[in-house]
């Protein structure tokens, strides 16, 4: 490595460090909530090496931990390995979210080497780091700093595959992909789609393709087994994802969603209470089994799609447009002159970086069909796929913001390119 390189990567770590902690340490109030339970899994994983939730004991006596399958386990093993020192508390969750954060913003500049970003690589790495989504998720105990990090080094991964079909790197971008299905479950639908693509797009012989491609699902597979092998054991049931899939179906598609959406403003923000007052209630019914919750929320929200379908559709609509919209919603019901403005300089900030990412898109052409951009626009497509139907918002968009900065900087550059050749153009033409 020259030094001008070293010296590049040394600005980067110091100022995605700075940009990261400064974060951290303006908003660590935030860390110590804990709203899907994340660090209440790890401390349970800690006290008593189970991986659930108390339950009330009979007879007076005292709560078991009853295990549970209703989030992904990847983040809460996570946070009970790093946090072991402090028992998962606000320190042990900053560090690990500040390291996560720095290291997906220097993949994310190594990535821009191998997709030929050349400087403008760095501008991603920079956009990546200042992303809103990413700045403010990393300030709370979910799992959207370390999805980031797992999607990055995914493509990572699926980038080494393709600039060498070997078997070994079939396995580890296999793995790799897997693990980030730990962390959240729709990252199974990208690996299937890379799975299928490796067969169609990679350069070589079928059976080569198809070798890679097995060797790519087998070690995914592997990685999945120990928590698939385990909700086997407890729940009598292979379950290779969550119990958590019907009730994020059930909130984006029930009856009193689809009417908050026929008589909603722009902007305005649904209450779920009263269905998760609903849900908790039938989950009471059963305290012991969380399967069966699972598919009554699930049936719950079939059926609502049947019963309207046209809301169905519109929902649909309306889903795509809070996953990849501009401006966050308002979530207090009093805001203040100070929120507002930072909501709509948030809009301000993706209506140019999703506005670059789209002439990147245009610029890139053909590109985006082979790897590695291939991978990349996979990742983008399954979140959407997955998310036009089952519950999205702004927040859900974290793990593909590397690939939107990466297409960012490919825009900014295509721009740059033409305002080049302009500018050389008119030379001529007055020299002549």
């Amino acid at each position: 490595m020259e030094r001008s390189d070293r010296r590049l990567w040394l600005c980067l770590l110091v100022f995605a460090g700075a940009v990261r902690v400064g974060w951290l340490a303006a908003d660590c109030a935030s860390l110590r909530r804990d709203p899907d339970t994340y660090r209440q899994l790890a401390q349970h994983l800690l006290a008593e090496g189970t991986f659930g939730y108390p339950a009330s004991g009979d007879g007076g006596s005292p709560p078991r931990l009853q295990p549970t399958a209703y989030r992904p386990p990847l983040y809460p093993w996570m946070l009970a390995a790093w946090g072991w020192v402090d028992g998962v508390g606000l320190a042990s969750i900053a560090v690990l979210h500040a390291v996560a954060g720095v290291a997906t913003v220097l993949l994310v500049y190594r990535l821009s080497q191998a997709w030929q970003l050349g400087g403008w690589g760095f501008g991603a790495a920079v956009l990546t780091a200042c992303d809103p989504i990413l700045l403010n998720q990393s300030s709370r105990v979910m799992t959207e700093t370390v999805a980031a990090l797992l999607a990055v080094l995914g493509l990572w991964g699926l980038t080494r595959l393709a600039s060498a079909l070997t078997v070994s790197r079939a396995l580890l971008a296999g793995g790799l992909v897997a693990l980030a299905a730990l962390c959240r479950p729709t990252f199974l639908v990208w690996g299937a789609a890379v799975a299928g693509a490796s067969l169609l797009t990679l350069r070589s012989p079928f059976r080569r393709r198809l070798w890679l491609a097995g060797s790519f699902v087998l070690a995914g597979g592997v990685v999945l087994a120990p928590w698939a092998v385990r909700n086997a054991l407890v729940f009598q049931q292979l379950i290779v994802t969550t119990t958590h899939g019907g009730y994020t179906l059930w909130l984006g598609n029930n009856e009193e969603y689809y009417g908050f959406l026929d008589r909603a403003g722009w902007g305005d923000a649904w209450d779920s209470q009263r269905l998760d007052e609903q849900y908790l209630r039938f989950r009471r019914e059963f305290p012991d089994d969380e399967r069966r919750a699972d598919r009554w929320a699930y049936e719950q929200g079939v059926a609502a799609i049947r019963r309207h379908p046209a809301s169905f559709v519109k929902a649909c609509v309306v889903r795509v447009g809070s996953l990849w919209g501009l401006v966050p919603h308002q979530i207090a019901a009093s805001e203040s002159a100070g929120q507002r403005w930072a909501r709509y300089a948030v809009g301000a900030w993706y209506a140019v970086v999703l506005a670059l990412a789209v002439v990147g898109v245009g610029f890139l052409g053909r590109k985006l069909l082979v790897q590695p951009w291939l991978a990349g626009l996979l990742l983008c497509l399954s979140f959407t796929l997955m998310h036009t139907v089952y519950w999205s918002n702004l927040r859900m968009r974290a793990p593909l913001m590397p690939v939107v900065c990466l297409a960012a900087a490919a825009g900014a550059s295509a721009i740059a390119s033409r305002m080049r050749r302009s500018r050389t153009a008119v030379r001529g033409q007055a020299g002549d």
